[in-house]
Protein backbone atom coordinates (compact mmCIF):
# COMPACT_ATOMS: atom_id res chain seq x y z
CA UNK A 1 0.00 0.00 0.00
CA UNK A 2 1.01 3.62 -0.54
CA UNK A 3 2.60 5.83 2.10
CA UNK A 4 -0.04 8.55 2.41
CA UNK A 5 1.91 11.02 4.57
CA UNK A 6 5.27 12.05 3.19
CA UNK A 7 7.33 15.22 2.75
CA UNK A 8 10.05 16.51 0.43
CA UNK A 9 12.03 19.72 0.10
CA UNK A 10 8.76 21.45 -0.83
CA UNK A 11 7.94 21.32 2.90
CA UNK A 12 9.66 23.86 5.13
CA UNK A 13 11.05 21.17 7.46
CA UNK A 14 12.34 18.61 4.96
CA UNK A 15 15.28 18.37 2.57
CA UNK A 16 14.25 15.04 1.02
CA UNK A 17 14.26 14.61 -2.75
CA UNK A 18 11.56 12.74 -4.67
CA UNK A 19 14.20 10.48 -6.19
CA UNK A 20 15.17 9.10 -2.78
CA UNK A 21 11.70 7.65 -2.28
CA UNK A 22 11.29 6.59 -5.91
CA UNK A 23 14.53 4.64 -5.89
CA UNK A 24 13.74 2.96 -2.57
CA UNK A 25 10.26 1.78 -3.54
CA UNK A 26 8.87 0.52 -6.84
CA UNK A 27 5.26 1.53 -6.23
CA UNK A 28 3.35 4.79 -6.33
CA UNK A 29 4.26 7.65 -4.01
CA UNK A 30 2.36 10.75 -2.97
CA UNK A 31 3.97 13.64 -1.12
CA UNK A 32 1.84 15.72 1.22
CA UNK A 33 3.68 19.00 1.57
CA UNK A 34 3.16 21.27 4.56
CA UNK A 35 0.79 24.22 4.17
CA UNK A 36 0.84 26.09 7.48
CA UNK A 37 -0.17 29.73 7.75
CA UNK A 38 0.91 31.84 10.75
CA UNK A 39 3.30 29.05 11.69
CA UNK A 40 4.69 29.89 15.16
CA UNK A 41 7.58 27.46 14.68
CA UNK A 42 9.01 29.14 11.57
CA UNK A 43 7.50 32.58 12.32
CA UNK A 44 6.06 32.82 8.82
CA UNK A 45 3.46 31.51 6.39
CA UNK A 46 4.75 28.19 5.04
CA UNK A 47 3.22 27.73 1.62
CA UNK A 48 4.38 25.15 -0.91
CA UNK A 49 5.32 26.57 -4.31
CA UNK A 50 2.57 24.86 -6.28
CA UNK A 51 3.83 25.72 -9.75
CA UNK A 52 7.37 24.50 -9.03
CA UNK A 53 5.96 21.42 -7.30
CA UNK A 54 3.85 20.52 -10.34
CA UNK A 55 6.75 21.12 -12.74
CA UNK A 56 9.12 18.87 -10.80
CA UNK A 57 6.54 16.09 -10.54
CA UNK A 58 5.75 16.31 -14.26
CA UNK A 59 9.45 16.07 -15.11
CA UNK A 60 10.05 13.11 -12.80
CA UNK A 61 6.90 11.31 -13.91
CA UNK A 62 8.39 11.16 -17.40
CA UNK A 63 11.38 9.33 -15.93
CA UNK A 64 9.58 7.21 -13.33
CA UNK A 65 6.53 5.89 -15.16
CA UNK A 66 4.04 8.37 -13.68
CA UNK A 67 4.52 7.04 -10.14
CA UNK A 68 4.19 10.38 -8.31
CA UNK A 69 0.88 11.82 -7.12
CA UNK A 70 0.38 15.33 -5.76
CA UNK A 71 -0.63 15.92 -2.17
CA UNK A 72 -0.82 18.52 0.56
CA UNK A 73 -1.04 18.58 4.34
CA UNK A 74 -3.40 21.38 5.28
CA UNK A 75 -2.51 22.83 8.66
CA UNK A 76 -5.85 24.33 9.63
CA UNK A 77 -5.85 27.54 11.67
CA UNK A 78 -9.25 29.19 12.04
CA UNK A 79 -8.19 32.87 11.87
CA UNK A 80 -6.63 32.17 8.45
CA UNK A 81 -9.45 30.03 7.04
CA UNK A 82 -10.23 32.44 4.20
CA UNK A 83 -6.57 32.50 3.16
CA UNK A 84 -6.37 28.71 3.33
CA UNK A 85 -9.37 28.33 1.05
CA UNK A 86 -8.05 30.99 -1.33
CA UNK A 87 -4.76 29.13 -1.77
CA UNK A 88 -6.44 25.75 -2.30
CA UNK A 89 -8.96 27.08 -4.84
CA UNK A 90 -8.29 25.83 -8.35
CA UNK A 91 -5.34 23.63 -7.38
CA UNK A 92 -5.33 19.94 -8.17
CA UNK A 93 -4.21 17.55 -5.43
CA UNK A 94 -4.66 13.79 -5.43
CA UNK A 95 -4.58 13.61 -1.63
CA UNK A 96 -5.35 16.19 1.04
CA UNK A 97 -4.52 15.64 4.69
CA UNK A 98 -6.19 17.72 7.40
CA UNK A 99 -4.07 18.59 10.43
CA UNK A 100 -4.01 21.00 13.34
CA UNK A 101 -0.40 21.82 14.18
CA UNK A 102 -0.59 24.99 16.24
CA UNK A 103 -2.78 27.42 18.16
CA UNK A 104 -1.22 30.62 16.83
CA UNK A 105 1.24 30.86 19.72
CA UNK A 106 2.85 27.43 19.85
CA UNK A 107 3.23 24.48 17.57
CA UNK A 108 2.12 21.55 19.72
CA UNK A 109 5.61 20.06 19.32
CA UNK A 110 7.40 23.14 20.68
CA UNK A 111 9.65 22.18 23.58
CA UNK A 112 7.87 24.55 25.95
CA UNK A 113 4.55 22.78 25.40
CA UNK A 114 5.90 19.74 27.24
CA UNK A 115 6.02 21.77 30.46
CA UNK A 116 2.51 23.21 30.12
CA UNK A 117 -0.57 21.89 31.88
CA UNK A 118 -1.42 18.67 30.06
CA UNK A 119 -5.19 18.90 30.44
CA UNK A 120 -5.28 22.49 29.18
CA UNK A 121 -3.19 21.67 26.10
CA UNK A 122 -5.19 18.57 25.21
CA UNK A 123 -8.54 20.34 25.54
CA UNK A 124 -7.33 23.28 23.45
CA UNK A 125 -6.07 20.92 20.76
CA UNK A 126 -9.18 18.74 20.64
CA UNK A 127 -11.44 21.79 20.44
CA UNK A 128 -9.46 23.07 17.46
CA UNK A 129 -9.42 19.66 15.80
CA UNK A 130 -13.16 19.19 16.23
CA UNK A 131 -13.84 22.59 14.69
CA UNK A 132 -11.45 22.04 11.76
CA UNK A 133 -13.20 18.97 10.37
CA UNK A 134 -15.47 19.99 7.52
CA UNK A 135 -14.15 23.54 7.25
CA UNK A 136 -11.95 22.67 4.25
CA UNK A 137 -12.16 19.79 1.82
CA UNK A 138 -9.86 16.92 2.76
CA UNK A 139 -9.43 13.16 2.43
CA UNK A 140 -7.65 12.14 5.63
CA UNK A 141 -7.64 13.22 9.27
CA UNK A 142 -3.93 13.12 10.09
CA UNK A 143 -2.26 12.21 13.41
CA UNK A 144 -5.23 12.61 15.76
CA UNK A 145 -2.74 12.72 18.66
CA UNK A 146 -0.53 15.53 17.35
CA UNK A 147 -1.56 17.94 20.10
CA UNK A 148 -0.44 15.54 22.82
CA UNK A 149 2.49 13.79 21.14
CA UNK A 150 4.89 15.26 23.68
CA UNK A 151 3.00 13.87 26.65
CA UNK A 152 3.12 10.50 28.30
CA UNK A 153 -0.55 9.64 28.51
CA UNK A 154 -2.30 6.41 29.37
CA UNK A 155 -5.42 5.04 27.74
CA UNK A 156 -7.28 5.64 30.99
CA UNK A 157 -6.22 9.29 30.94
CA UNK A 158 -7.28 9.68 27.31
CA UNK A 159 -10.65 8.12 28.08
CA UNK A 160 -11.49 11.29 30.00
CA UNK A 161 -11.90 12.86 26.55
CA UNK A 162 -13.83 9.95 25.04
CA UNK A 163 -17.06 11.89 24.55
CA UNK A 164 -15.25 14.55 22.55
CA UNK A 165 -13.11 12.03 20.68
CA UNK A 166 -16.26 10.17 19.66
CA UNK A 167 -17.71 13.44 18.33
CA UNK A 168 -14.49 14.14 16.43
CA UNK A 169 -14.39 10.68 14.89
CA UNK A 170 -18.09 10.77 14.02
CA UNK A 171 -17.63 14.15 12.35
CA UNK A 172 -14.65 12.69 10.48
CA UNK A 173 -16.80 9.77 9.28
CA UNK A 174 -19.68 12.06 8.32
CA UNK A 175 -17.30 14.15 6.20
CA UNK A 176 -15.92 11.01 4.52
CA UNK A 177 -12.40 11.44 5.87
CA UNK A 178 -10.16 8.45 6.47
CA UNK A 179 -8.49 7.95 9.84
CA UNK A 180 -4.71 8.01 9.65
CA UNK A 181 -2.46 5.45 11.29
CA UNK A 182 0.57 7.69 11.74
CA UNK A 183 3.77 5.64 11.98
CA UNK A 184 5.76 8.45 13.57
CA UNK A 185 3.20 8.85 16.35
CA UNK A 186 2.85 5.13 16.91
CA UNK A 187 6.50 4.10 16.91
CA UNK A 188 8.67 7.18 17.41
CA UNK A 189 6.42 8.90 19.95
CA UNK A 190 5.38 5.52 21.39
CA UNK A 191 1.63 6.09 21.13
CA UNK A 192 0.64 2.65 19.88
CA UNK A 193 -1.60 2.14 22.91
CA UNK A 194 -3.50 5.34 22.09
CA UNK A 195 -4.00 4.26 18.49
CA UNK A 196 -5.28 0.88 19.66
CA UNK A 197 -7.79 2.68 21.86
CA UNK A 198 -8.78 4.92 18.92
CA UNK A 199 -9.23 1.92 16.61
CA UNK A 200 -11.58 0.24 19.08
CA UNK A 201 -13.64 3.43 19.33
CA UNK A 202 -13.65 3.87 15.55
CA UNK A 203 -14.87 0.32 15.03
CA UNK A 204 -17.81 0.98 17.37
CA UNK A 205 -18.65 4.08 15.35
CA UNK A 206 -18.58 2.14 12.08
CA UNK A 207 -15.50 3.70 10.48
CA UNK A 208 -14.57 1.98 7.21
CA UNK A 209 -11.92 4.31 5.78
CA UNK A 210 -8.32 4.25 6.98
CA UNK A 211 -4.98 5.55 5.77
CA UNK A 212 -1.39 4.64 6.63
CA UNK A 213 1.25 7.35 6.62
CA UNK A 214 4.83 7.45 7.82
CA UNK A 215 4.86 11.23 8.32
CA UNK A 216 8.33 10.84 6.85
CA UNK A 217 10.54 13.85 6.25
CA UNK A 218 13.55 11.74 5.29
CA UNK A 219 14.18 8.40 3.65
CA UNK A 220 14.85 6.46 6.85
CA UNK A 221 11.25 7.08 7.98
CA UNK A 222 9.62 6.24 4.62
CA UNK A 223 7.07 3.40 5.07
CA UNK A 224 8.19 3.07 8.69
CA UNK A 225 6.99 -0.25 10.18
CA UNK A 226 4.14 -0.56 7.68
CA UNK A 227 4.17 -4.33 8.20
CA UNK A 228 3.44 -3.81 11.90
CA UNK A 229 0.63 -1.36 11.15
CA UNK A 230 -1.04 -3.79 8.73
CA UNK A 231 -0.85 -6.48 11.42
CA UNK A 232 -2.28 -4.06 13.98
CA UNK A 233 -5.21 -3.25 11.71
CA UNK A 234 -5.83 -6.96 11.17
CA UNK A 235 -6.07 -7.41 14.94
CA UNK A 236 -9.07 -5.06 14.81
CA UNK A 237 -10.64 -6.74 11.80
CA UNK A 238 -9.61 -3.99 9.40
CA UNK A 239 -8.49 -5.28 6.00
CA UNK A 240 -6.26 -3.70 3.38
CA UNK A 241 -9.38 -3.16 1.25
CA UNK A 242 -10.40 -0.45 3.75
CA UNK A 243 -7.19 1.51 3.18
CA UNK A 244 -7.47 4.48 0.86
CA UNK A 245 -4.97 4.94 -1.96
Amino acid sequence: MRDNHLHTHFSYDSKAQFEEYLQAYSGEIVTTEHFDLSNPYSKQDDIPDYESYCREIAKLNCLYDNRIKKGIEIGYYQPREADIKAYLAGKDFDLKLLSVHHNGVNDYLDDEVASMDKATVIKDYLDRLEYAIGRVEADVLAHFDYGFRLFEISVEALKRYEEQLARIFQKMINNNLAFELNAKSIYLYEHEHLYCYALALLKKLGCTRYSIGSDGHKLEHFRLHFDKIVALLADYGISESQLIS
